[in-house]
Parts: C-alpha cells; structure tokens; sequence
C-alpha cells in the first residue's frame, strides 16, 4: 500500500537521476498545454541535472510539441510504449512491434458491436496502437473478444495494441541509452495516475500515483495497489508538490 509522497527521504531524493511521467491526469486534465506551476517546477528539476521524460497514449507528435514547449531532453515514450524516441526530433526507435493485431481486434469488435464503437480522429497519427470509445458496453465484454491483443482503459479512452506493448518494457529497453548509459531502475521516479502506468509501476520501484479525481475507484485502485507513494492535490497541483517535495529534499542535504 502506498505512502504519501512526503516520506520521499534525502537519500532517495539525491539518486534519482530520471523523472518519467505520463501526461493525461497527470500533468493535466486533457489538452495542450500544461499549467505554469508544472511548468516552472519541471525547469527547476532540470537545473538540478534531473531528466524528463513522458510516458503517455498519446501520438509521439502530440508529445514532442509537448517537450518543446516544457524545453525537456529526455525520453518520450508514446502509444502507452508502442513508440518511442530518446528525445524529440530524434530518430524513432525500432521496438519491433506491429499495428496489425490491434486493427484486427477493432475490425472484430466493429462487428459484433456496430453501434457502440467510434473512432478517435488521431488514429490516423497512430502507428501501433488504436483508439476508440466504446457506448453502452462494458470493457470486459470487449476483452472477451480480442485474444491476444491487448485493451487498456486510461479513463479517456480505450487503446488496442499488441499484447506484450507497454511503458514500463519500452523504458526498460531505453534506459541504456538514456543520459549516460549508466541509469538502474533504482535511479529512476515514474508519475501516473491510471491503468495504462501500471507496467512502470510494476518495473521501476520508485512511483508516484497522482490522485485524478476524474477516475473511477476501478481505473484507480489497482495503481495505488502497486505505487510507492502518492500525491495529496490532483492532477497538476499534484505532480507539482511532489516535484517540489524532491527538489527540497535534494536541496537540504547541500
């Protein structure tokens, strides 16, 4: 069971070297941009030589506009890991993975429930994963249907993708290359609030669960199951005062 994110020690505060968080009720509510106070905060994790990265279902373009305006280097992870670059404008990694099952799983689904399935507009954008909103019908229904592909509920929309795609592998497999060469899980902080962050919480020991009051106790619960600490303010608010809790902490062992 997690702990509040107040229990962050000095010891753990000065290892961490990489800040991963997702982005949809994490960082904010939805949309393009994100407050000054996140903002703010990021730049100050940076000056004390922390890297920045997103994890999040959205398209990588949607993350890289994102990373320029914040002004971060770090690893962007998109399509809940089905892609991925070390850092915007860099070249797409090759993760291997493929769209096929997951436009045969929709396919499927249209099928058997053709009033009940829209598509969102990105898809388009999208290279391994597909999105949708489904109407009237439950997500376990769905999943009966789908064999070996995946369905992950973010509480904004349902993503299909193969069945062994997610965050936490596609930042296990980076880690490597990220900054110099020499990060562990252990120097790592991963930030989430959903379903869809659960394999980083379950790969990198140290995680934060941002409390999105938008969720339901279902998409939530399972995450605080697993997470290490948790935020006390929502969404942004919360991101914002664990960052601050980490910067603090670094700064009263000087």
């Amino acid at each position: 069971m997690s702990i509040s994110y107040r229990h962050i020690t000095p010891t753990l505060a000065s290892q961490i070297r990489l800040v991963i968080t997702d982005v949809d009720g994490t960082l904010n509510y939805g949309g393009d941009s994100v407050s000054t106070e996140v903002s703010e905060v990021i730049s100050c994790l940076q000056e004390q030589g922390i890297i920045i990265g997103l994890a999040s279902g959205r398209t990588l373009p949607m993350l890289e506009s994102m990373a320029s305006d914040l002004g971060i280097s770090g690893p962007l992870i998109a399509e809940n890991g089905g892609v991925a670059k070390l850092k915007a404008n860099d070249e797409l990694m090759n993760l291997g993975y493929s769209r096929q099952s997951a436009l045969k799983a929709l396919k499927k689904l249209k099928t058997l429930f053709p009033d009940a399935l829209k598509e969102r507009e990105d898809n388009k954008d999208r290279l391994v994963d597909v999105v949708f909103w489904a109407y009237g019908i439950a997500t376990e229904e769905l999943i009966k249907h789908l064999g070996d592909t995946q369905l992950l509920d973010s509480g904004y929309i349902l993503h299909l993708m193969q069945k062994d795609v997610s965050k936490g592998r596609t930042l296990m497999r980076l880690l490597g290359e990220i900054g110099d060469g020499n990060l562990s899980p252990a120097n790592v902080v991963v930030f989430g609030d959903s379903l869809t962050d659960i394999s980083l919480f379950e790969l990198f020991p140290h995680s934060v669960q941002i409390i999105n009051p938008r969720l339901s106790f279902e998409l939530s619960q399972p995450l605080q199951e697993l997470a290490e600490y948790f935020s006390e303010l929502p969404v942004d608010q919360g991101f914002a005062e664990v960052a601050r809790h980490i910067i603090n902490t670094r700064d009263s062992r000087k």
